[in-house]
């Protein structure tokens, strides 16, 4: 007979913020690389560790499995100087197209389009089933004149078509200090998803909690 964990005691409130503390994602749990397609959309499934406390029995597998199973975050960080690498956070067996909700952390200075924009768009392809995005947003903003503005607005413009293109999503929440403009956008693509923005950053740094 299987023994039911202790935790099945406590209140439902309770046990639910356990839960999400424990599956919390940590710097360690990235793989970044400069070669994303390779690691993540490559025909071998990319692969980590399921959490310990899922398998120590039936109800808490049961229990974890959504969050699991069907959350991930898409992260770009620097690692040295124009070193700028992608990382996906995931549990177990990352499949695009099981995930319902999905994370995108940029915690660069500036946006470095060209360094994610592409794999994101890949990503998404083949996330059919996506009705949750949550978008956090380190860069600071981009001056509109010159080459620069022009070139920055045609990228935000495929980031906005790349968001839109996602029939299943229903709610978009934006962390981070982004621009009005921003904000206009996003709303503009709200006919079906709900759009939530919060002025702080959802990522925490080590020491900054």
């Amino acid at each position: 007979m299987e023994i039911e964990s202790p935790l099945f005691l406590l209140p439902r409130e309770v046990r639910d913020r356990i839960l999400e503390f424990y599956l919390a994602f940590e710097h360690t749990d990235f793989e970044d690389t400069l070669r994303p397609q390779l690691v993540y959309l490559d025909d071998i499934p990319y692969a980590r560790p399921l959490p310990t406390l899922m398998l120590t029995c039936k109800s808490l597998y049961r229990e974890l499995a959504p969050a699991v199973h069907r959350q991930a975050v898409l992260r770009v960080e620097v690692h040295g100087w124009g070193d700028r690498r992608i990382g996906v956070g995931v549990r177990g067996t990352l499949r695009f197209e099981r995930l319902d909700k999905l994370w995108l952390l940029i915690g660069t200075e500036h946006p470095n389009w060209n360094s994610w924009l592409s794999f994101f768009g890949e990503a998404l392809k083949r996330c059919k089933n996506l009705k949750n995005l949550a978008i956090d947003w380190a860069p600071r903003p981009v001056d509109s004149a010159g080459w620069t503005g022009r070139v920055n607005a045609k990228k935000e413009d495929e980031f906005f078509d790349l968001i839109a293109s996602l029939q299943e999503l229903r709610v978009i929440h934006v962390y981070g200090n982004i621009t009005p403009g921003w904000k206009s956008r996003f709303e503009g693509i709200a006919t079906r998803p709900h759009v939530v923005c919060h002025r702080f950053r959802w990522w925490r740094e080590p020491g900054l909690d």
